[in-house]
């Protein structure tokens, strides 16, 4: 019989497990990780027809990221070298042959079961399909709703490559009628059947003379159809084989299903455990906010009679250095009050924007002249260039200190000196754009957004890290956006900042 030659060679993770290298949850784990990683960390509820067109393609095959040895080390459960060996296992191990069609089915099953690697199994799946009903060939017929028809996918047999990813009209040929009534077909003369489809024997040069197709169903869910062609050493296609084949089409089902149920439990997973960091995370911030209220709130108590005595200090001296003096630290004091209010109104997240006709030139100008003293003693250079007048409806202190807060990082990144600049442009999609770099030693986060994460500050041990999560919080309340671009130490940063221009 054609079925006792069918070699099925084990799969790595079961080398793994009968070696005793891995334990089944953390390989279920590694697998897992390969559907999510090949599905680019997107989930669905509705995924398994453009899973299956992706994944089935030729990339699937050939990207090493997809492989399990490769992922297993990259999540740190397995040693380069155990991979190594075991792969040596499995290329040296003989492979086991099905004594009989119920040992092959029963063969399918156990690696189901075991394994969410889904398309070596399908592909498994239907090589032995063609062995078992003694066919040429065996293709996964799937159907592509963006193009609304059918696809052939993962075919085998001769011929495989010509075929991979032919398309067939949906109401068009014995596939599209099983699809469409979700009804098995025989077809042992296709040359004279109404419902046959000639196009695809003409694009390939392959004859179908018989032809055994099954519908392929996922929870009462329409997929598409498992298709066998030309029967080997007999007349036709029985119906022992049609009851087969819908057995062997039921296991793809299972695998496909285990698959789904793999990735959704990986992804509630990591949504509770994303929920659960966002719980503390908001407890964190709760009691900071609250911390640093009561240390507000103390610190202008204690301001007040500091201010007071300032004044006194005024009144009973006519020197005019004490009046100079005075001021410095009248200043001051409003700096100190007003970084402590920027840190409470971050925590409790209340940037109200009180938005007013702007112009953007005035408002850079104002810019400079803040960042002059700064500019002067750091020997840094202070640059402003704009490609047309714009004007803003915004608000004008919170967008300053958005931009103070981008420059005071700027500055601190360049000790030795450097350049600053602003460069605004108008791209005509209804925002204006700025580009603000720097020629500092660039941002080393990894990855780069973590350069708006609450208190990350990159080993600045006497830095709050809230400069950049205020700009952020600012320009975002005033429904634009920041993002920066990781540099070097040749180029600097480059924070670009996109607000709305109203019509």
């Amino acid at each position: 019989m054609v079925y006792s030659s069918l070699p099925m060679q084990k799969h790595l993770g079961d080398i793994l497990l009968e070696k005793g290298y891995i334990t089944p949850q953390a390989l279920e784990k590694a697998l897992a990780y390969q559907m999510r990683k090949v599905l680019g960390g997107e989930f669905r509820g509705d995924w398994v027809t453009s899973f299956l067109l992706e994944v089935a393609r030729t990339k699937y095959n050939n990207r090493d990221e997809f492989y399990l040895g490769k992922i297993l080390t990259e999540l740190k459960l397995l040693p380069e070298r155990k991979v190594l060996e075991a792969l040596e296992i499995q290329k040296e191990s003989p492979a086991e042959k099905p004594r009989g069609r119920l040992d092959a089915l029963n063969q399918i099953i156990i690696r189901i079961n075991s394994s969410y690697n889904l398309i070596d199994l399908l592909n498994q799946v239907l090589v032995l399909a063609a062995r078992l009903v003694e066919a040429e060939s065996a293709s996964l017929i799937v159907h592509d709703r963006a193009k609304d028809s059918l696809v052939i996918l993962i075919p085998t047999g001769p011929n495989a490559e010509a075929v991979r990813e032919l398309e067939i009209p949906k109401d068009k040929g014995i596939a599209g009628w099983v699809y469409a009534h979700s009804r098995s077909a025989i077809s042992n003369d296709a040359a004279v059947d109404a419902r046959f489809y000639p196009a695809i024997d003409a694009a390939t040069g392959y004859r179908s003379r018989q032809i055994l197709c099954v519908p392929l169903t996922v929870k009462e869910k329409r997929l598409g159809a498992v298709e066998v062609i030309n029967k080997i050493g007999a007349p036709g296609f029985t119906h022992a084989d049609r009851f087969l084949l819908e057995m062997l089409s039921g296991q793809a089902a299972i695998a496909i299903e285990n698959t789904r149920l793999a990735v959704a439990l990986t992804q509630l997973e990591e949504d509770l455990a994303v929920r659960k960091r966002d719980v503390a995370e908001a407890e964190r911030v709760r009691i900071a906010a609250l911390v640093s209220d009561s240390f507000l709130q103390e610190m202008r108590r204690s301001l007040v009679p500091l201010r007071g005595w300032a004044t006194r200090l005024r009144e009973v001296s006519g020197d005019e250095r004490v009046e100079k003096y005075r001021a410095y630290i009248d200043t001051e004091m409003a700096r100190l009050i007003a970084h402590a209010e920027d840190v409470v109104r971050f925590l409790r997240d209340e940037y109200a924007v009180a938005a007013k006709p702007l112009d953007l030139r005035d408002l850079l100008r104002e810019l400079e002249s803040r960042a002059w003293v700064d500019c002067r003693v750091g020997g840094i250079s202070f640059e402003v260039s704009m490609d047309a007048e714009v004007e803003l409806k915004a608000d004008r202190e919170l967008l300053l200190k958005a931009l103070e807060g981008i420059f005071r990082n700027s500055r601190e990144a360049m000790p030795e000196g450097g350049t600053f600049s602003i460069a605004a442009t108008v791209p005509g999609d209804g925002t204006v754009r700025l580009a603000v770099r720097d020629t500092g030693r660039g941002i080393d986060a990894e990855p780069v957004e973590l350069v708006f994460e609450p208190f990350y500050s990159r080993g600045k041990r006497h830095a709050a890290g809230l400069g950049l999560s205020i700009a952020k919080r600012i320009v975002e309340a005033h429904g634009g956006t920041i993002v920066a671009e990781k540099g070097d130490g040749s180029r600097g940063a480059l924070f670009t900042l996109t607000l709305p221009v109203p019509p």
